[in-house]
């Protein structure tokens, strides 16, 4: 009997210990801190007529060290990312599936006119001319699709 209580009085104090050792589960909230670019990246931005009135521009730095500001420019989401100099290096602007130009969807229709559009962005950058990214679904399978300006399919 002796060894069945000790053994009762063993397992309890163990499982005690164990028990006050777990971590708490419990989530902190983290409050991401709001970045404010270096200057002459803010200075380059503010110069750039296309993104004038962007006054609600949110600044995020990428892993390379480059900057990005995000904003809304005529009820469309889009980035601007600058070096740290100020040098403007890609500005993407994203698309609702309707809201493509006319020449992008016609080209689209024309090519696969079973396809549903999906999203797609304009991305301009300083070494190629401006583009347009387009995800599809032709048939159940998801596409991506490259056209320039004038609506012509590009590699």
């Amino acid at each position: 009997m002796k060894k069945v209580t000790l053994f009762i009085c063993a397992a309890v104090f163990t499982s005690g210990i164990a028990f006050s050792q777990q971590k708490s589960t419990k989530k902190s909230k983290t409050v991401a801190k709001k970045l404010e670019a270096p200057a002459p990246v803010k200075e380059a931005f503010g110069q750039n007529a296309e993104f004038a009135g962007a006054a609600d521009a949110v600044w995020t730095k990428t892993a390379g060290g480059n900057w990005v500001a995000r904003f809304n420019k005529e009820n469309v989401k889009t980035s601007a990312e600058y070096n740290a100099e100020g040098t403007w290096i890609a500005t993407r602007s994203e698309y609702q599936a309707g809201a493509l130009p006319e020449a992008a969807l016609a080209t689209l229709k024309n090519k696969y006119p079973s396809a549903v559009v999906k999203e797609g962005w304009k991305i301009e950058r300083a070494d190629v001319a401006a583009y347009y990214k387009v995800n599809i679904d032709d048939n159940g399978t998801a596409k991506t699709v490259l056209l320039n300006d004038a609506g012509t399919i590009v590699d």
